[in-house]
């Protein structure tokens, strides 16, 4: 399947898992961007990008060197907004996670993103028998 997709071309679709979930996308520029090794639409040089793959392709490159928080996220809700329009890939995701902790692990709220287990881990602690019964009186 890898040789379709990304050597002859032959292909109409193909279910892959992209890594990733970093809350900020300058990770995944490699996905986004006409000239990322993981960009798996138009992956034929001969084919020139079209309009929204070129706004696709500045929009990227200016939130990277953007400072502003709120214009960066502006920046990349329009990169969304493309791929939601135009949908060079249909995402197959679930919110839902299946973690598990000892019973011991205070605090233990699993998020979406990866690392899951760790979206909280200044708040973790380790109940101890003496904790219990200290905090129960």
């Amino acid at each position: 399947m890898i040789g379709r997709v990304f050597q002859s071309l032959d292909y109409e679709a193909a279910i892959m898992g992209l890594g990733g979930g970093d809350a900020d996308p300058n990770p995944e520029m490699n996905v986004w961007t006409a000239n990322g090794t993981s960009r798996l639409w138009n992956l034929n040089p001969s084919h020139p990008a079209n309009g929204w793959e070129r706004e696709i392709d500045e929009l990227m490159q200016k939130q990277m060197v953007t400072l502003d928080y709120t214009k960066r996220k502006q920046l990349y809700d329009r990169v969304q907004q493309l791929i939601a329009e135009n949908l060079p890939f249909i995402f197959l995701a679930t919110p839902n996670i299946l973690a598990g902790a000892d019973a011991k692990v205070g605090n233990f709220r699993p998020a979406v993103l990866e690392p899951s287990t760790l979206w909280t881990a200044d708040e973790l602690y380790v109940r101890t028998p003496n904790a219990e019964s200290a905090g129960a009186r």
